[in-house]
């Protein structure tokens, strides 16, 4: 190698090093800052704030708890910028070195002067701070949803928000849909609901509770649920309270729209039923045209019976909020509307059983194959305003219109078995099923509210005027039956006969209206004794409640009776049997309430204690009369009680950010309207029938819980809760010589107990929440058994059983996994719900309760921010096509062969609900 080349070689080397060492002194230099951001009052964590090193590309963003990383920071000396919306901007000039930093900010609040009032930007209490800041200084025992964890999970109503709070399970509707909320074991009907802190009517026929399906969740700010009721709480929840708060007038011009299409996988394998809903007449012949009116055949159109098949279309969903405040602030106004069509489906087995004489197991009466199609559009507006007169008094007036109208369709073909079930295969006819029904659900309230200080702010005044209708129409539900030209003989052989219609059409209407007028004041006073704090409160409120419901049903006769089905229900006619209706049907009936109650209760706050109690009393006047003739037993009733609740709640915090509660309350239950109506009538999959000698429930409760929050976000929470609970409602399948009817009963004293553990955890981007529930709750009655005796004859005795309460699974839980990543605007939420096997039907005979098997339900969601104000996002519900399957807890011996494909040895199979997935797309924006 000549002496040039070496020097060029080695000139290299000497470059190259100077190079590798340039950069690895420069990358050496690059550092890593990292620290928090949180709120300078309280120290809970500001997810979102932007820390920003000014004049570069450098930039971070605080995660879930607040903690924010930036790397690759070059040294030298930097502005660094700190922002967070509503909190004062932080300026602060670093010097960066050879070290990594830590650098933690506190953010001040932002405040406005206006006038001679001053507002201070609150705690935003649509945010995860603001729930677990709400929970931690409660009073009661409560859990908080808020509004951006509804906003990004992958739920659409308010139902199956509520199944995300630990202790809560879902009662589903015949689509799949949650509908109905069962809290700590305690049936529905154990609860009550709230609109701001207000009762609201049911729109329901048979029920005071309200179903949670008519709410889309997009209208709400955030939603709690009680578990432990205070004196200035109504009296009529053993189980919980659920509360929907509103959306309240923003603290600046706001707007936040969403748009979004979808659809229900279980239509990519079948067509769906439809019928022409615009032949449908809202009231019935008799109640248009005047009692004294005689029904003629052209007042039943058919459309309504002519079925088709059809593809789904998309459902789609719309949303839009407008808030703003005017009058330099005085004044602040929201408007939101939502809209939310869906098709969804299901499809089904239903075993209709029978209980054997010999041995008082169960075996197959009937097999129904059952498909179901139903269209929904759920809407909601709502409009409140508020106006701060001054610094110690406002007014707030809220309004809201909610409603949801399904149309259901369902077609099934069901085949007796009863004749042959000792030989083999049933002899009975296979017979093809139709029905139509239409259910438009409303509900409307106005309530005025005032907020008042007066006496230098000792005494706090608050008062509402509350106006409320819900109202269900449910016109011309129309059952059409073909017996169909196939039958099985004894031999199981197929013998092929014409298509015959069935000569009965029934024609069948209901309507009811539910209207409160109600009043509330309440008064606290607050001092200070022997310096310790104390608070006197008072209040009373009294309400107003008219019922009525309307039911006519016209019985349509085949003319003639045989007719062999052509395939369309217009060529076939039809002669009116009863042209007058049902008039004198006990389903016709008027039915007032008047509740008045008052309270008074104290809070002693010491340092680290709160003692908070009182008594409550409330007055009950329910009356009904029904059309029925006077001869039925219960036409006329009346129930007057008086209820004395007392209550106490304790609350210690021995460590920081860390409680211990104790509850006592009591508290009742009252009947349903519908269910003191001494009633008859055919269902879904039973004769139905009232009970006019039912009584209320009552409950004690008592509650312990643990809470620790370790961050503003985070929480640690663990409960136990014990209930007595007298004269417990339950429906359960009641004998009257050979038939048998589903009816509502007054059942003894139940005990409920339970277990709660709730957990939420946050690091950086990650979080997990989840709940663990364990109930056990008892009660004891008696059932009919069925059996053989010594001498060979069918006979059968009274034997004790003791069951859970109807509805209460044994162990339900939930789990969240959470991802949220600021920098790139992402969320993604991935949610499973088990619920452990539960009673859903309560049975006369020995063990032949009708369970509702285990499961587990999964659902994702997914959020992408695009640009500024506009995000994609993305739900799926029911991953796993989770089904709902019924058993009798007992084999069938009977007729096992009727379903080879099923394993009887130990449980009898009842009904098997299959709804397959749902998903919906599309873009949300917020200014």
């Amino acid at each position: 190698m000549s002496d040039m080349l070496k020097r060029f070689v080695f000139s290299g080397f000497i470059l190259l090093f100077v190079f590798v060492f340039t950069c690895t002194s420069a990358m050496a230099r690059q550092q890593v800052i990292r620290g928090s951001v949180v709120d300078a009052a309280n120290n809970d964590p500001l997810t979102g704030a932007t820390v920003v090193i000014d004049g570069t590309n450098h930039y971070g963003i605080a995660g879930l708890d607040g903690s924010y990383v930036i790397r690759n920071v070059p040294a030298g000396d930097h502005r660094m910028v700190v922002s967070f919306v509503s909190y004062d901007q932080l300026v602060r000039i670093i010097s960066v070195s050879e070290q990594d930093l830590r650098l933690d900010f506190r953010l001040i609040s932002s405040m406005a002067y206006l006038d001679e009032i001053v507002v201070t930007s609150a705690r935003d209490l649509r945010t995860e701070e603001g729930a677990r800041s709400t929970e931690k200084n409660a009073d009661m025992i409560i859990n908080v949803v808020d509004a951006r964890t509804i906003d990004i999970s992958p739920d659409f109503t308010v139902a199956n928000v509520v199944q995300r709070i630990s202790g809560v399970s879902l009662e589903r509707s015949s689509s799949g849909d949650g509908q109905h909320a069962i809290v700590r074991g305690m049936d529905k009907r154990y609860n009550y609901t709230l609109v701001n802190g207000i009762k609201i009517p049911s729109p329901e026929v048979k029920n005071r509770y309200v179903p949670l399906d008519i709410f889309p969740s997009d209208l709400l700010d955030r939603l709690i649920v009680t578990k432990s009721l205070t004196p200035d709480m109504e009296g009529d929840a053993i189980g919980g309270v659920i509360d929907m708060r509103m959306r309240n007038a923003p603290g600046r011009f706001t707007v936040n729209a969403n748009i979004g299409a979808g659809y229900s996988q279980i239509f990519t394998d079948r067509d769906r039923l439809s019928f022409n809903s615009d032949a449908v007449s809202v009231k019935s012949p008799h109640a248009s045209n005047g009692s004294g009116y005689r029904a003629t055949i052209s007042d039943f159109p058919y459309g309504n019976i002519d079925f088709r098949t059809n593809n789904a279309p998309v459902n789609r969903t719309l949303g839009l909020a407008v808030g703003n405040r005017f009058m330099n602030n005085r004044m602040g106004a929201i408007i939101a509307g939502s809209y939310q069509q869906s098709f969804r489906g299901a499809n089904s087995l239903f075993y209709e059983m029978d209980v054997d004489r010999e041995n008082n197991n169960p075996f197959y009466d009937t097999v129904q194959k059952r498909e179901f199609s139903t269209d929904q559009t759920r809407a909601g507006l709502h409009l409140k305003m508020d106006y701060q007169i001054d610094s110690r008094h406002s007014i707030d007036w809220y309004n809201a219109v909610i409603q949801l109208d399904e149309k259901f369709s369902r077609a099934y073909s069901d085949t007796n078995l009863r004749i042959g079930r000792s030989q083999g295969p049933g002899t009975g006819r296979i017979s093809q099923n139709f029905r139509s029904r239409q259910q438009l659900q409303r509900i409307y309230n106005s309530t005025l509210q005032g907020t008042h200080q007066l006496f230098d702010r000792r005494l706090l005044a608050t008062w509402s005027a509350v106006y409320s209708l819900a109202t269900n129409d449910d016109p011309d539900m129309v059952d059409l039956k073909l017996i169909t030209g196939t039958r099985l003989d004894s031999n199981g052989s197929i013998i092929q006969e014409p298509v015959l219609l069935d000569r009965d059409l029934r024609r069948r209407w209901t309507n009811n209206s539910d209207q409160d007028l109600a009043g509330y004041l309440n008064l606290r006073y607050y001092t200070e004794i022997l310096n310790i704090p104390w608070e006197f409160s008072t209040g009373t409120m009294y309400r107003h409640k008219n019922r009525s419901n309307q039911f006519n049903e016209y019985l349509l006769r085949a003319s003639p009776i045989t007719q062999v089905w052509s395939g369309d229900i217009n060529n076939h006619s039809w002669n009116l049997f009863n042209p007058g209706g049902t008039p004198t049907d006990p389903l016709n009936y008027e039915s007032e309430e008047d509740v008045f109650a008052y309270y008074g209760m104290l809070k002693l706050s010491f340092q680290n204690l709160q003692v908070f109690g009182g008594v409550r009393v409330e007055d009950t006047d329910f009356s009904w009369v029904s059309d029925a003739p006077s001869t039925v037993q219960g036409r006329i009733g009346r129930r007057t009680f008086t209820d004395v609740l007392p209550s106490v709640h304790l609350r210690y915090s021995p460590i920081q950010n860390g409680n211990i509660r104790v509850s006592y309350f009591q508290s009742i239950s009252r009947p349903n309207f519908f269910e003191v109506i001494p009633y008859a009538n055919n269902e879904e999959d039973f004769r139905e029938r009232g009970n006019p000698f039912l009584e209320r429930t009552q409950a004690q409760n008592v509650d312990v819980r643990f809470e620790f929050f370790p961050s503003a976000i985070d929480q640690i929470m663990v409960a136990g809760f014990y209930k007595e609970i007298r004269n417990p409602i339950e429906a359960a399948l009641f004998i009257d010589g050979q038939a048998i009817f589903l009816q509502p009963n007054n059942f003894g004293t139940a005990n409920n107990l339970g277990l709660e553990v709730d957990v939420t955890k946050y690091v950086r981007n990650f979080g997990i929440r989840a709940f663990y529930t364990f109930t056990d709750s008892r009660i004891t009655t008696g059932k009919i058994f069925r059996f053989r005796d010594t001498n060979g004859s069918l006979t059968s005795r009274e034997e004790s059983q003791t069951r859970p309460l109807q509805g209460q699974s044994r162990h339900i839980s939930n789990l969240s996994l959470l991802y949220k990543n600021g920098r790139s605007g992402t969320d993604v939420q991935l949610s499973a719900v088990y619920t452990g096997h539960r009673i859903i039907s309560v049975s006369p005979y020995f063990e032949n309760d009708i369970w509702q098997r285990s499961f587990w339900q999964m659902d994702v969601s997914f959020e992408q921010n695009l640009t500024y104000g506009i995000r994609f996002y993305a739900k799926i519900n029911n991953l796993l096509n989770t089904p709902l399957r019924a058993d009798i807890l007992r084999p069938n011996t009977a007729n096992p062969q009727e379903v080879p494909y099923q394993d009887v040895s130990k449980s009898t199979m009842v009904r098997e609900d299959f709804y397959r997935q749902t998903w919906l797309m599309g873009f949300k924006y917020s200014l």
